[in-house]
């Protein structure tokens, strides 16, 4: 009976049996969709592999550029000591803590023997003359109470997290995709300026930081703050954020910064006959053969960004070398007010400018990383963006130094070679202004 139940045996083969019939059962949807054991199609996962291949050299390039300024910067910095710049700002608000008098060498090096510094560092202020002001070392005293080796980390610490944060806010400002801000954020840690300025623990990290930070906020109290703080440390750099502003139209913000740096300097100043030993320092930092003179003999003029070191050649005389750039800025800041520009080009145009018109040595130059919205505005436009990227590139590493270093007693004399050799840094900040100032928009 069971044999008599069975089908007879179909007259063709299963394959042909189907042909021309669609089945919709699950089984035949997964082999006809060619999965892989995961479940993904082949296709999805071909794609997926190539991305991150095409991934693999931008993540070499961020890791390699960070490894570079990781060495080249704080190592070094807390490694082998190198922080003087620190260590006269650190040694003079301690000073102002126990009365002393800030801006003598015997206090400053007294002080950073009983913090425990380095000889190599106490020896610096041989060299370093303090002229920071009084508000800069009424704010540094949360870090002169703490022994040597734990302010000098704090400090690298603070500069590094400042430093990112604004770099951060830069390019979250800017339409670049992600893949296109990471390879930004290596070229950022590649750019010598910032490096060096952490390798010498100088306060220009953490002010262009603030800086950044007070042009770029949301909070017009935080802008306020972040700016009344730069001016403490360094009126010279706070200039950028403060024209941006007044450009912007950000009146009470200055104001407030302004009156909050007021109150600081008189707070800081505990002695007036300070004022006489601070301006005393001054004075000797910018005659002839001190930190700060940019004459062609100087032997430290090649460090400097401003015009003056150029200037300098033809017009010897202090005076009239300030007065031709300030004249120089503010004919550049006209042609800059005359044309249609965009926010961010005021924000590049100023930093250049500030740069231009004062005493600044070659770790300020990262304060052109505040170009970086105006150069992607600037790609479109390719002869003008290749020569500010030259510019930039002229600026990227210390060349000026290690050039110094070769030529040795040349680098003072004043010749062709110098100039070429050891002043192309400067004309790069020249150039820079007047390409910022310059560009026209383009009509839409």
């Amino acid at each position: 009976m069971q044999a008599d139940n069975k089908r007879p045996p179909p007259l063709l083969p299963p394959a042909a049996r189907n042909l021309g019939k669609t089945s919709h059962s699950p089984q035949a949807a997964n082999r006809n969709s060619y999965k892989r054991p995961c479940g993904l199609p082949r296709s999805v996962i071909l794609a997926f592999l190539s991305k991150r291949l095409r991934d693999i050299p931008l993540a070499i390039a961020f890791l390699l550029a960070l490894i570079f300024f990781i060495e080249r910067g704080p190592y070094r910095a807390l490694r082998y000591a190198t922080t003087g710049d620190f260590g006269t700002v650190y040694a003079a608000a301690r000073c102002w803590l126990h009365a002393a008098n800030p801006y003598e060498r015997a206090n400053l090096k007294d002080e950073l023997a009983r913090a425990g510094a380095p000889a190599s560092i106490q020896s610096d202020q041989d060299v370093n003359p303090s002229v920071y002001l009084p508000s800069a070392l009424l704010l540094m005293t949360p870090l002169a109470w703490m022994p040597w080796t734990a302010a000098n980390v704090a400090w690298c610490l603070l500069s590094l997290a400042l430093w990112a944060l604004a770099l951060w806010k830069i390019l979250a400002r800017t339409s670049l995709s992600a893949r296109a801000k990471w390879l930004a954020v290596a070229g950022a840690l590649v750019f010598s300026p910032s490096y060096v300025g952490i390798y010498d623990g100088n306060p220009g990290v953490i002010v262009i930081s603030l800086v950044t930070l007070a042009i770029l906020s949301e909070s017009r109290i935080a802008r306020a703050i972040l700016l009344g703080i730069a001016l403490c440390f360094k009126p010279q750099i706070a200039l950028c954020a403060i024209c941006v502003l007044i450009l912007w139209r950000r009146w009470r913000i200055v104001a407030v910064a302004i009156v909050l740096f007021a109150i600081c300097l008189l707070a800081g100043t505990r002695d007036r006959s300070w004022w006489q030993s601070e301006q005393r320092n001054l004075a000797v930092s910018f005659e002839p053969g001190g930190q700060s003179d940019p004459s062609p003999r100087s032997p430290v003029a090649w460090q400097f960004l401003n015009a003056q070191t150029l200037v300098s050649y033809p017009v010897p005389d202090r005076t009239f070398a300030n007065a031709i750039v300030w004249v120089l800025g503010a004919a550049l800041t006209g042609v800059f007010l005359l044309g249609a520009k965009s926010r961010w080009q005021a924000v590049a145009f100023f930093s250049a400018l500030t740069l231009l018109l004062t005493y600044h040595r070659y770790y300020d130059a990262q304060l052109l990383l505040l170009a970086i919205p105006f150069l992607v505005e600037l790609w479109p436009r390719r002869i003008t963006f290749a020569m500010v990227a030259v510019c930039l590139l002229v600026l990227a590493f210390p060349i000026q130094s290690v050039l110094a270093r070769k030529l040795g007693f040349a680098a003072t004399v004043p010749s062709l070679q110098q100039a070429v050799l050891l002043r192309n840094q400067p004309a790069a900040v020249l150039s820079l202004t007047f390409l910022f100032a310059f560009t026209r928009r383009k009509e839409e």
